[in-house]
């Protein structure tokens, strides 16, 4: 999976940068008003959106820039995709004195926020959210809100996503919970903690 990110992501992402930069140039040398300006124009569009949808398929597949740039700068860039791709409105909070989270205590990290996002936008009706992410002196603590249709305590236990969730939490010796968020009458609060302590062991 690592491999095909990575394909995606070089060889795929370089091809259609070189073909959009060579049809602007063709574009400049077009006739200014002319149909084939604008024919070249939306084609460059269109390239420009493939490259988007390249790039976000890697990062789905597997998040290279986990690698390189470790949790905070990947969340930093992926709610914003989020926000455009789902339509919903992220409020992104972070708090704390960063620390590093990378290599494999990332990725599980960065797939549950992922999985309580996609849990959020296909099935909570919600137009906005809220990320919190907390580095606290012993722990990282990241929370997912919104105050849609919420879900019962059975789907809590039995939903796939929910039970990979749980089970990523666990690989970190962390915590994942299903709360109902306090100030709104409805809604889900994903939360999860994990010890810092463990994130530096899972690290590399």
């Amino acid at each position: 999976m690592r491999h095909i990110s990575r394909e995606l992501h070089d060889e795929f992402g370089q091809i259609l940068t070189a073909v959009g930069m060579m049809l602007t140039r063709a574009g400049n040398h077009a006739p200014e008003g002319s149909p084939l300006r604008a024919e070249l124009r939306e084609v460059c569009e269109i390239t420009q959106s493939a490259l988007d949808k390249v790039r976000s398929l890697s990062q789905a597949l597997h998040p290279v820039m986990l690698e390189e740039t470790g949790l905070e700068s990947t969340l930093d860039w992926y709610l914003p995709v989020v926000e455009r791709q789902a339509g919903v409105r992220v409020f992104y909070e972070k708090s704390g004195t960063p620390f590093p989270v990378d290599g494999n205590a990332a990725i599980h990290v960065y797939r549950v926020v992922q999985e309580a996002l996609n849990n959020l936008t296909r099935h909570s009706g919600a137009s906005e959210c809220w990320v919190r992410l907390r580095f606290l002196p012993q722990t990282l603590e990241i929370e997912v809100e919104d105050h849609g249709r919420g879900f019962e305590a059975q789907a809590a236990k039995q939903g796939i996503g929910l039970v990979a969730m749980r089970e990523r939490a666990e690989l970190l010796g962390g915590v994942v919970e299903f709360l109902q968020p306090l100030q709104s009458g409805s809604g889900t609060l994903v939360r999860l903690r994990v010890p810092r302590e463990k994130l530096d062991s899972h690290a590399g």
